[in-house]
């Protein structure tokens, strides 16, 4: 009774809707709210949206803006950040204070950075084919205020890029026609529309992109199959398929592709597996994640082509075609009640080894973090490219501020600065990555929106190791490819689940299909 405004802390969207819907006589504020520790901010668009729709609904203030960290040197010398605990103090909330959107030290902002600035922009821009619809929510500034480009790309190539005059009033709306039309060429093709600073201010150069809309579309075309045979080498143990230019190698006694040459060079170093498991996220250890999900992690670790003595009841299946070989692997995994899942290659004249994975649902079991495979490449091979969302990491729930659009780093540069190491460096909506050495080769991965990433250590090293400095060495590239990976959460990190509509549905039948090829 004594306050202005009503404040709480980590309210659900839904709390918030049902408070203001019995007393809506005073402003809401979350004083803290998205908890933004580790890997974290998922699904905030929720809460900002709600600000379109509950007028005494203000926003908050995100706990927190710099992750409470200080330098320290490791027993070899090496500087890092550390947090508590690491003086030797006691008792301690360990990285709890690691939770800002920009990173300790030098302060660099986060890959969380990207989806909160989006968040937060005052300008909406809803981008069709040929129009946009501008929604100004400043208060006292005009669009004119800003510099506005529409961009229009075709599969990640930039084609034109033209300035649109506007001249929205604050709190108004308006609708533009754009400088150019409806594709009518087979491609995808991106449409979008930025207002940029037009001078340099006390807090950013003039150029500086302050709001953004995006519009995706498809032009059908008809696809072209590759034509080329492929010739089969069965012998007792191993099954051989080759082409032209590649050699593929699928082994009957350890259960999986073994060998993959293209143009003379082996390109994996180790089977690739399903894998079901990602390194928990600070917000996962809070909701308990790893107790629940557990079984997942021991399927990824000990799945097995076989279900019972040395050669007993090894399922391969071998289908040849004209213009194609088809190798099908039953795996099966440890988990209680006992679950299943098959992984089929099909390989083609030019390489490309199309990937099918795909699991029956076994009622029990809780769900899995991540559907998908997952790759060791040599560490030369760390040139990472690919188009899809970006630049920052992206996630299930935490997607919005990213475009769509071609971007190019080092596997090293995925690896996100959070205290403790855990998942990071996932990219959603992938239409293809590379991941090549420093002259170009190595492999192509593609498929439908695929999850994708690519890092130097496994799920499993980065779960293991408390500080980035107790990361081993690298010696691969781990590139996983995957359906879907849950979203990454964040409303509190000390119990709160990933929002229901960014879990993997395991109650129905999931089936994953991605394709491979030598560059």
């Amino acid at each position: 009774a004594t306050s202005d405004m009503e404040s709480q802390m980590y309210p659900s969207v839904e709390a918030i809707r049902e408070f203001l819907a019995k007393d809506d006589s005073k402003p809401f504020i979350c004083c803290e709210y998205t908890h933004a520790m580790g890997n974290s901010c998922g699904a905030m668009h929720k809460y900002t949206d709600l600000t379109d729709t509950e007028p005494k609904y203000q926003g908050g203030f995100i706990w927190d803006y710099i992750d409470q960290s200080i330098y320290k040197k490791d027993r070899y010398g090496k500087e890092f950040q550390a947090y508590g605990g690491d003086f030797g103090e006691r008792p301690t909330d360990y990285n709890f204070s690691g939770n800002g959107i920009a990173y300790g030290g030098v302060r660099d902002a986060s890959p969380k950075m990207q989806e909160v600035k989006f968040n937060y922009q005052n300008i909406t821009a809803q981008v069709s084919e040929d129009s946009v619809k501008i929604i100004n929510k400043n208060l006292f500034v005009n669009t004119d205020t800003f510099r506005c480009e529409v961009t229009l790309a075709k599969n990640g190539h930039v084609l034109r890029t033209e300035t649109l005059d506007t001249a929205v009033e604050p709190l108004s709306q308006q609708t533009y026609r754009l400088p150019f039309g409806k594709q009518q060429r087979p491609g995808e093709y991106t449409v979008t529309v930025a207002f940029l600073l037009r001078e340099k201010t006390l807090w950013a150069e003039a150029g500086h992109e302050v709001a953004f809309g995006q519009y995706v579309y498809q032009v059908e075309g008809s696809p072209k199959a590759p034509a080329c045979g492929v010739e089969l080498v069965r012998s007792l143990h191993n099954i051989g398929v080759r082409g032209e230019n590649f050699e593929v190698l699928f082994s009957v006694l350890n259960g999986g592709l073994v060998s993959y040459k293209y143009a003379g060079r082996e390109m994996i170093e180790a089977i690739p597996k399903p894998n079901f498991w990602r390194a928990p996220t600070d917000n996962d250890c809070g909701s308990l994640m790893q107790m629940r999900y557990a079984q997942w992690k021991i399927a990824s670790m000990y799945i097995s082509h076989r279900n019972g003595g040395m050669f007993d009841n090894v399922p391969t299946t071998v289908e040849e075609t004209e213009h194609s070989v088809t190798i099908t692997y039953t795996y099966y995994m440890p988990t209680t009640p006992a679950a299943k899942c098959q992984v089929a290659y099909t390989v083609f004249g030019d390489g490309t080894v199309e990937t099918k994975l795909t699991y029956d649902p076994v009622e029990g079991l809780p769900d899995m973090p991540e559907f998908g495979m997952m790759f060791k490449l040599n560490a030369d091979y760390d040139n990472v490219e690919w188009y899809g969302y970006g630049p920052e990491e992206t996630y299930a729930d935490r997607r919005h501020g990213a475009k769509l659009g071609i971007y190019k780093n080092r596997a090293a540069d995925n690896m996100a600065k959070y205290l403790v190491p855990q998942e990071c460096g996932n990219k959603v909506g992938v239409r293809y990555a590379k991941v090549t050495d420093d002259r170009g080769r190595g492999l192509l991965f593609s498929g439908d929106e695929l999850s994708f990433s690519a890092l130097p250590y496994t799920p499993h090293e980065l779960e293991n190791a408390a500080h980035p400095y107790e990361l081993p060495q690298v010696h691969y590239t781990v590139v996983r490819v995957a359906l879907a990976q849950m979203g990454v959460g964040g409303d509190d990190s000390w119990g709160a689940w990933v929002h229901p509509e960014y879990h993997i549905d395991v109650t129905k039948p999931l089936e994953f299909t991605f394709r491979f090829r030598g560059i």
